[in-house]
């Protein structure tokens, strides 16, 4: 039987951490906004820390793992024993994730991903980065039929690179993405429940003045200037040019630092990003501080969704994601890499979509995609769910506007006409020889493609509204649609075109072999 291995000894290290980490955040908010001192809290905290240490070196000395002709067996408990047996041709991801912490030990985190769930299969912490490179060698082997070789670790076919973002790239992306609203918003949270707000106010206009900073800042809050601004509108006081001006001028300069911090994150985030094909799998790799490795084979590629805000329009980019099965990373995995992963190319110029979709869906031909239009009926549809939200939106303010509620209603139904027109306009479908496609939205356009061969369910769906249009639509499931994932999900269909399109679907995935 092959020897067993075990983790490396800064597992202990990195486990302590991690569980001590988990309510670090907590203690700390305590200290600073109770009155206890550090040393009471030391006495404190030290009957959490010396259970999670007892833990941490049992789950070391218990793991083990080893490497069998046909599948990575994974050893783990002391009290209760759980032995996994994973087939290499089951593994869909080996991803890696390294902090500065673990760069600096010469280790990795590593995770062994299958379709089976949203969580990984097994979470190494941690192998040194030699034996992670020895995985990857033994599992590609052995998921190519070549159970034989799975003993020797043979050096991997060259690969090239599909993608490389520069520093420019980065910036822009960040840029467009906008996440840096996600930073500010924690951080204002860590201060606000830390009770800093007063002090920092204190601190900056001193005792007095910060007395009556607070004082102002409750009277000429934002609910003041609304107030304001609709007793203007009834013709009950002055318009507030002077407090609209300097609001609209504290909320640029927001907006612009928020936009700042989005682009310095996507460049330490996203730091060297790059993607490559080696043979049939894709790897990538970014990050300056936490460094991430994913590798996701080709055929376990489920959809593709290529996602052009109005940013991406204006600079001639766009952003791909694939969805796999089991990854359905939430938007909280940004440790793991996991929701990173999925993002294959954050960004991209639109004249390099088709190469790149081509690498990754080779029956895919992008330029010779035809779009078919939504049912010429659809417009009235969707103005008609427009008209009942105005209406909706606008009656609470009968009341208080009373004739300008006429003016609110007719600006609503303006918009509404405007977003019902450029929706169904964007809207459309196309069948391909091996995929069929999906797009949709105006402001935020996605298109979506899915693999016959990887279609798990057609469903043809009539409301009675449909019904009634003699409409129907088709939506395609596949293993790895996210619950808020842009699935193809083709509405405002002609019921015969529908039930065409349902046949054509269900033959072509019948004929097909699924395969994980």
């Amino acid at each position: 039987m092959p020897s067993e291995r075990r983790l490396h000894p800064a597992s202990i290290l990195f486990g302590v951490g991690a569980q001590v980490r988990s309510f670090a955040i907590p203690v700390v908010l305590v200290l600073i906004a109770g009155s206890a001192g550090w040393g009471t809290w030391q006495i404190w905290a030290l009957p959490f820390v010396i259970p999670y240490i007892i833990v941490t070196i049992t789950r070391y000395i218990s793991f083990r793992y080893r490497y069998e002709v046909n599948e990575l067996v994974i050893r783990s408990g002391l009290i209760f024993r759980n032995e996994r047996h994973i087939p290499y041709s089951r593994i869909q991801n080996l991803d890696a994730v390294q902090n500065v912490f673990h760069r600096l030990l010469g280790v990795v985190e590593v995770r062994v991903e299958t379709g089976g769930g949203q969580e990984p299969e097994a979470k190494m912490s941690v192998l040194p980065v030699a034996d992670l490179e020895e995985m990857r060698q033994r599992v590609f082997a052995g998921r190519q039929g070549e159970p034989e070789q799975a003993e020797v670790a043979a050096a991997p076919a060259p690969g090239r690179t599909l993608l490389h973002l520069s520093p420019r790239e980065l910036l822009l992306c960040g840029f467009i993405e906008n996440r840096g609203f996600v930073l500010v918003a924690a951080a204002f949270g860590l201060v606000w429940e830390a009770g800093l707000m007063e002090g920092f106010i204190e601190g900056l206009f001193g005792e007095q003045l910060g007395e009556v900073g607070r004082q102002l800042g409750e009277r000429k809050s934002g609910r003041g200037l609304t107030r304001l601004v609709l007793a203007a509108l009834l013709g009950r006081g002055g318009f507030p040019l002077g407090r609209i001006l300097v609001t609209l001028a504290a909320f640029v300069g927001l907006l612009i630092v928020i936009r700042l911090v989005s682009m310095l994150w996507a460049l330490v985030r996203l730091h060297g990003f790059t993607i490559r094909r080696d043979g049939e799998d894709l790897r990538s790799e970014f990050g300056l501080l936490t460094r991430v490795a994913a590798t996701i084979p080709l055929r376990r590629i489920q959809t593709l969704t290529i996602r052009e805000g109005p940013l991406h329009r204006l600079f001639r980019r766009a952003a791909v994601r694939a969805e796999t099965a089991g990854g359905h990373g939430g938007e909280g995995d940004g440790e793991s890499g996991k929701k990173q992963r999925e993002w294959l190319a954050p960004i991209l110029p639109r004249e390099a979509l088709p190469g790149f979709l081509h690498e990754v869906l080779p029956e895919l031909d992008w330029a010779a995609v035809k779009w078919n239009p939504a049912h010429p009926r659809a417009f009235r549809r969707e103005l008609k769910q427009w008209i009942v939200a105005a209406a909706g939106l606008s009656l609470p303010f009968v009341v208080m506007l009373k004739w300008w509620d006429l003016a609110l209603l007719a600006a609503l139904l303006a918009w509404g006409a405007l977003c019902a027109r450029f929706q169904v306009a964007n809207l459309g479908w196309a069948v391909t020889e091996g995929t069929v496609l999906f797009r949709s939205g105006w402001v935020w356009r996605q298109v979506s493609v899915a693999r016959f061969a990887k279609i798990q369910a057609v469903t043809l769906h009539e409301s009675p509204f449909d019904r009634r249009a003699a409409m129907a639509r088709v939506r395609v499931d596949t293993a790895g649609a996210g619950a808020t994932a842009h699935r193809v999900d083709i509405p405002y269909l002609a019921r015969d075109t529908a039930r065409e399109l349902l046949a054509l679907l269900s033959l072509q995935a019948g004929r097909t072999a699924f395969r994980w």
